[in-house]
């Protein structure tokens, strides 16, 4: 599968219809990785280089380029892997596009999901049924101690990524070595 990217929040993002300009700013993205010195200098440079790009923020190298800034900060600690309301966003995001449809297909009232995604509120189990039941999803419990065994691995990423631009495996190797060391401040 290496023409898929899996997020963090599992989200799978084909990239097999990259275009050319989106190949190209992954494949910098990628290179910059190990560059920039750590998760808020990766922040800084790929938003930037994005926005110079002028690629759309629905191109999949936005999701990437966010996934990976993600991934970084969650490996030096500084934010905090992802929750319900993370995994809640990318679906129906996925599945309906926009907030507003998905709001207009299940009946929840649109200032209540944004609360929701503030941390200012939660669904009822009534309202989180029906965004289950049209987001075609379940909810898993589990224990705590199988949550914190999950990873949110930047090397899987980076791995991910190297194999799909077709690097060879020494430069994927350098890649992921490179992004492994401590960064020089």
């Amino acid at each position: 599968m290496k023409n898929v990217y899996l997020t963090i929040t599992g989200r799978k993002l084909d990239l097999a219809k990259l275009t050319e300009h989106e190949r190209d700013m992954l494949r910098e993205a990628l290179e910059h990785v190990p560059k920039t010195g750590g998760w808020n200098r990766f922040a800084a440079w790929w938003l930037k280089a994005f926005n110079e790009s002028g690629l759309p923020d629905s191109s999949p190298v936005f999701r990437i380029c966010r996934d990976l800034e993600a991934r970084l900060g969650i490996a030096e600690g500084k934010v905090a892997p992802p929750e319900y309301r993370d995994y809640l966003a990318d679906m129906i995001e996925e599945h309906f596009g926009s907030r507003y449809r998905f709001c207009d297909a299940t009946g929840i009232d649109p200032g209540h999901l944004s609360r929701v995604f503030a941390g200012k509120a939660d669904l009822s189990a009534d309202l989180l049924r029906r965004a289950l039941k049209a987001l075609d999803a379940h909810l898993e419990v589990r224990p705590n101690r199988e949550a914190d065994e999950q990873t949110f691995s930047r090397d899987e990423a980076i791995k991910a990524l190297a194999d799909w631009s077709k690097c060879s495996k020494a430069d994927a190797r350098r890649v992921t070595a490179a992004s492994s060391k401590a960064p020089e401040w």
